[in-house]
């Protein structure tokens, strides 16, 4: 159930073990690519989220059976029909705009109401549209819709040259490309392990893909439809880096299980400088300790392996509180500090100036009542909240949730009273983090008070999800 806000009362370390959930912007485009299939695809660890059940409702509407399976999500293609996505499925999700390549390669044919998403930029579509003309397809845009044609000759591979190396621009020609004639050259594409896991998952279900993981990708395209596929979905670094900022601000210590070292080379060595004490005890595992007094640095979000926009404001947050005056330099999204207003409310000291930002460290922020606009400007948010002093309340939380698999779950206190959330469709308090006592009372599980009832919910019967509680 999606909650509305949340009350955290914070000034406590956190300690314990969290697990990470399987990613969802590498799960999405892989829940796309189940159309260029005909028959069952599986996909392990599919977090519970709102974007993946919003897409797994466009998948249903083209005639798709989606059904959750323990924590996997099971994807019939074999009776899609070729329908056109109203508005009312695609204002709220922006990875929508996923489902138009695969569309257009299995039916010819595609038309889409112009995607939504969280409100951080423009987020321009020219690349996908300029992409597909190029492997000559026919493009319709209007202030409402994108239609797509595929001419009587078919798609036809050729070099695609990104402006930008975009995320999702590169995914989409990924998809489009597999059903292209010939070999499509895509450069400058983007470099992120969830390109790196769509790849993998498309080389699965019988494509041929060269230079995966670098700027120049090759894919041989194919005239038939690609197999189904089970498919792992890899660990959501964006919510591993999210908790690793939370052990540099109140870790004491905090394990990361499913936080790969690799995908986080650069958020490590910034944390380390601001005097996090981090361990590596496996690639998988990391455990961190908060920075006694942490230092002032400056930092650049960019493609990767530059630092991750998506981790950006939760950095602020840990910035706030550090000693000097740090710089925050955006280079990826123009609005990207809808942050910044819960900040200051809470004691923050933040001066913006275009595409920077300029923070002088307060040492404690203050608790508040606050507002997130936004998935990780509610992350960076329920950070700062975990360590201020007094009561946070935290409204907007389903943008959270909509990236954030169990998030209160995962911060559910051992040993005392210190979350609680509303939900959207009560006017009483829905009860989901109390005291140990209370824990034991309803029957969930919790580390320290060892076992009990299970939480209602699509995945309860899962024995491999873990949701630990932290204590605080």
């Amino acid at each position: 159930m999606a909650h509305n806000l949340i009350s955290i009362e914070g000034g406590r370390a956190v300690v314990g073990d969290v697990y990470i959930s399987g990613s969802k912007n590498a799960g999405l485009p892989i829940m796309a690519a189940s159309i260029l299939a005909f028959g069952e695809s599986t996909l392990e660890r599919a977090p519970v989220l709102t974007d993946i059940e919003n897409f797994a409702s466009i998948l249903r509407y083209l005639g798709g059976t989606v059904i959750w399976r323990s924590n996997s999500l099971r994807i019939d293609t074999m009776h899609m029909e070729n329908r056109e996505l109203p508005a009312s499925l695609t204002r709220t999700l922006r990875a929508s705009i996923l489902v138009l390549r695969p569309l257009l390669a299995r039916f010819g044919h595609a038309k889409i109401s112009l995607p939504g998403g969280c409100t951080i930029g423009e987020r321009p579509i020219d690349e996908h549209i300029r992409g597909l003309e190029k492997l000559g397809a026919c493009i319709a845009l209007t202030h409402r819709a994108i239609e797509a044609r595929v001419p009587r000759t078919g798609l036809q591979g050729t070099v695609l040259q990104l402006r930008t190396p975009t995320v999702t621009g590169t995914m989409n020609l990924m998809l489009a490309a597999c059903r292209a004639r010939g070999v499509t050259h895509i450069r400058n594409a983007a470099r992120e392990p969830e390109v790196v896991d769509l790849c993998h998952c498309l080389i699965t279900m019988g494509m041929v893909i060269q230079g995966v993981g670098t700027e120049h990708l090759e894919i041989y395209g194919r005239d038939i439809p690609l197999h189904p596929y089970n498919y792992r979905v890899m660990d959501d670094r964006i919510e591993g880096g999210t908790f690793l900022i939370l052990g540099a601000v109140a870790g004491n210590p905090l394990r990361i299980h499913g936080c790969r070292e690799e995908h986080q080379t650069v958020l490590i060595e910034k944390l380390r400088t601001v005097g996090a004490h981090i361990t590596i005890e496996t690639p998988a595992i990391i455990t961190i300790i908060k920075a006694g007094n942490p230092k002032a640095i400056d930092i650049t979000t960019g493609p990767y392996p530059a630092l991750s926009t998506d981790l950006q404001p939760q950095l602020m947050t840990l910035l706030s509180i550090s000693q000097g005056v740090s710089r925050i330099h955006e280079t990826v999204f123009e609005r990207r500090f809808n942050h910044v207003a819960g900040l200051l409310a809470m004691g923050a000291k933040i001066h913006l100036v275009e595409q920077n930002a300029v923070i002088h460290g307060v040492g404690r922020l203050v608790a508040s009542t606050v507002v997130a606009t936004d998935l990780r400007a509610g992350a960076s948010l329920v950070i700062a909240a975990i360590s201020a002093e007094g009561v946070t309340i935290i409204r907007g939380l389903e943008h959270v949730e909509g990236g954030y698999e169990r998030l209160q779950d995962k911060l559910i206190p051992a040993q005392s009273t210190s979350i609680v959330c509303t939900g959207l469709a009560e006017s009483n308090l829905d009860l989901l983090a109390v005291n140990r006592l209370a824990l034991r009372e309803v029957g969930m599980n919790d580390r320290a008070g060892g076992k009990g009832g299970r939480k209602e919910g699509k995945r309860d019967e899962t024995e491999d999800l873990h949701v630990d509680g932290l204590e605080f």
